[in-house]
């Protein structure tokens, strides 16, 4: 394999060109609507999910810290202790312009 990156990109185009896989140089499948083969596909499928998990606790572990400790679990700042909110006013401006600005 190339370790050039403008030689790995030549290597890809002329796989893809060829309808093989651009990653392993395997068969595709002529039915198939995607451009990698099963094989790579599970791989990056697999990779994929893992990393998603590690982040996702790595998250509910950081909200649930900010929460005990009475900051934003945003944003992280400390937070009034008469605020009725879990949110500051920040995040809160901040969802709201975004949820408003999306079409229903």
């Amino acid at each position: 394999m190339a370790t050039e990156p403008a030689e790995r990109r030549k290597e890809y185009l002329k796989r893809k060109k060829a309808g093989l896989c651009p990653r392993c140089g395997g068969k595709v499948k002529k039915s198939s609507k995607f451009k990698m083969c099963d094989d790579c596909r599970e791989y990056f499928r697999s990779y994929n999910s893992e990393i998603s998990e590690s982040q996702n606790e790595a998250k509910r572990d950081r909200y649930a810290l900010r929460k005990e400790k009475s900051c934003c679990p945003r944003c992280g700042i400390k937070m009034n202790k008469k605020s009725k909110n879990i949110i500051c006013e920040k995040c809160l401006k901040k969802q709201y312009k975004y949820n408003t600005g999306k079409k229903r």
